[in-house]
């Protein structure tokens, strides 16, 4: 077996679904206590999603899950993925992601989206139509002031008359902000063009590519140097499944249940490419997905070495906890991969800033 460079950084996501066999407080405590043993297994960061009246996501602030986490761990870095900007005032929403950057001592990993889902919004009293417009105001107002002291913006939703920010974050230029892309072209361009991160999901191996060189061609075009392009890229990554067990057979087996309950709980939309019909998802496909990365660890080596040959991305964010997955067995996973996997991929102190 070839063994690619030890360049490789590997994240966890959380998206903290309520299953029938879990409470909130149990998923919520779980979670916790993941992130907790990724910080000790080597992990390099974990990932929060941000839903509200749903099930299959019941944080509904990534701030504040994040400020927990960052009080109880060391080194990891902590993402939200991803504050949806049209639910958030941008302004407190900055105050409080430099206070959660402050409390983990600068290890904040900022993900940002428009959010997805109608039933969301309304139930907020939010307008559903609005939030492409207002996204890419309140990502505006966001950067301007993590970066600044102070905020003047005037647009169509916010106006701003020279606000002071505080708390400052830990470094003058803020946390680095990442946008998360599905299947539109248009946010990864619109990531280009602020010279923003990017975390990939739902997509395949080829359309990976087109984006990636989708992303080069117009963060050359906006002006960016090669170096800022280089290191935007370096920090960006792909949403993928995984679970590993000391068989592939006990892999693919122990992760269908969480899996499929999920899925279904999702209402049938298409995630990750895995196309559902009338609540049914064939397992045995998702299984050859370009997503799944699902086995012994030595199958997991083999699928990692295959996506950073076709991709050349450094980064992957694993999704072992989909739909309330039993605590031993998420623990096992990451213990495996930490053990077994990671040290095919990276060097012991790599540091990715």
């Amino acid at each position: 077996m070839t063994i690619l460079g030890k360049d490789m950084t590997f994240g966890l996501f959380f998206l903290n679904s309520v299953a029938p066999w879990k409470t909130d407080a149990e998923e919520l405590r779980d979670g916790l206590e993941q992130i907790k043993a990724a910080d000790r297994l080597g992990f390099h960061s974990a990932w929060i999603a941000e839903h509200n009246a749903r099930l299959y996501g019941v944080v509904s602030s990534t701030q504040v899950y994040l400020a927990a986490a960052a009080a109880q761990t060391s080194n990891i870095k902590l993402g939200s993925a991803v504050s949806r900007l049209p639910l958030h005032h941008p302004l407190q929403l900055a105050e409080d992601m430099a206070l959660v950057d402050i409390i983990s001592d600068g290890r904040l990993y900022l993900g940002v989206g428009k959010g997805y889902d109608a039933l969301e919004f309304e139930a907020y009293n939010m307008d559903f139509d609005e939030r492409h417009e207002k996204y890419l105001e309140s990502l505006d107002i966001l950067t301007t002031a993590l970066k600044n002291n102070r905020v003047s913006y005037s647009g169509k939703f916010y106006d701003i008359k020279d606000i002071p920010v505080y708390p400052r974050p830990v470094h003058l230029e803020g946390p680095p902000i990442f946008v998360m892309v599905s299947g539109n072209d248009a946010s990864m361009i619109n990531a280009a063009k602020q010279g923003h991160s990017f975390v990939l999901g739902g997509i395949t191996n080829e359309d990976t590519n087109h984006k990636i060189e989708l992303y080069k061609k117009t963060a050359v075009e906006s002006g960016f140097s090669e170096e800022d392009i280089t290191n935007a890229i370096a920090r960006s990554g792909k949403l993928l499944f995984c679970n590993v067990a000391e068989t592939t057979e006990k892999a693919q087996k122990e992760y269908r249940q969480g899996l499929e309950w999920y899925m279904g709980e999702r209402d049938n939309r298409p995630t990750f490419g895995v196309v559902q019909r009338e609540r049914h998802l064939d397992y045995d496909k998702f299984l050859k997905s370009d997503n799944a990365i699902i086995g012994s660890p030595e199958k997991v080596i083999e699928d990692i070495q295959k996506y950073k040959e076709i991709t050349g991305l450094n980064n992957i964010i694993l999704w072992m906890n989909i739909g309330g997955q039993p605590q031993k067995q998420v623990l096992n996973s990451m213990e495996l991969f930490s053990e077994e996997v990671l040290p095919h991929f990276t060097k012991k102190n790599t540091i990715v800033k």
